[in-house]
């Protein structure tokens, strides 16, 4: 489904991604692991179109979508639910999900059904106003608003970033939800046991290469890995 071959991407004259490739297959979850400052965040917003590309290119089902505009990429079927959930604070929790479907007119009453059934204290809280959510009701809202863009492909960067342990678990099970309902998922996550538990495959990041790859179960046994990322 999506395919990136030798991306490169800078800020300004500072190149941070350094020929990365890396696939997602459809009906899988994906994960990117590694340290702050390898690239994780980048690759993301580079694959959303929020980040200009120096070179490579990024392929979503055999299209290459490297110069499409990040409006035009969202129609194809791909939503970031960016790092810090960066939510509209000032408006209505209900608001943000009809901002999240405004491509499809708002979305419809049945898809914010679907989210309130998903996340039920958004349906609670639905008309304040968001920024009076805890962090991980944030987070909640953050994935209904990208679900509301009727993605294929879910692009989830920290998903349990700053979250207690009981909110990561059910984060975690949305996500396994989401896979379940047809999502394609490629998750960039810090709690790399907790995300390479949950998906199929994985690849490390350092200093904007990718450095190791292959299903999740054979990241898990790898001493280095285990050691470097796990704790272990």
């Amino acid at each position: 489904m999506l395919e990136i071959r030798g991306l490169h991407s800078a800020y300004g004259r500072i190149e941070v991604l350094h020929g990365v490739e890396l696939r997602v297959d459809a009906g899988e979850i994906v994960c990117l692991i590694g340290g702050n400052g390898a690239g994780k965040t980048t690759l993301m917003r580079a694959i959303s179109g929020v980040q200009p590309i120096s070179g490579g290119n990024i392929l979503f089902e055999g299209q290459d979508i490297s110069k499409f505009a990040a409006e035009a990429r969202v129609r194809l079927g791909i939503a970031q639910v960016p790092e810090g959930r960066q939510i509209f604070g000032g408006i209505t929790v209900e608001d943000n999900l009809n901002l999240g479907g405004w491509l499809h007119g708002g979305g419809t009453a049945k898809e914010r059904d679907d989210i309130y059934a998903m996340f039920p204290i958004l349906h609670d809280k639905r008309g304040l106003a968001a920024a009076g959510l805890s962090g991980g009701q944030q987070q909640m809202l953050a994935i209904g608003r990208a679900l509301m863009s009727r993605p294929r492909l879910l692009l989830l960067d920290e998903p349990s970033m700053g979250l207690a342990p009981v909110l990561v678990e059910q984060v975690f099970s949305v996500i396994e939800a989401l896979r379940e309902r047809g999502i394609t998922i490629l998750l960039v996550e810090q709690n790399a046991a907790a995300a390479l538990a949950k998906s199929n495959r994985g690849y490390v990041i350092e200093t904007g290469r990718i450095t190791h790859s292959g299903p999740s179960d054979a990241l898990i046994g790898d001493p280095k890995l285990r050691e470097a990322y796990l704790g272990i």
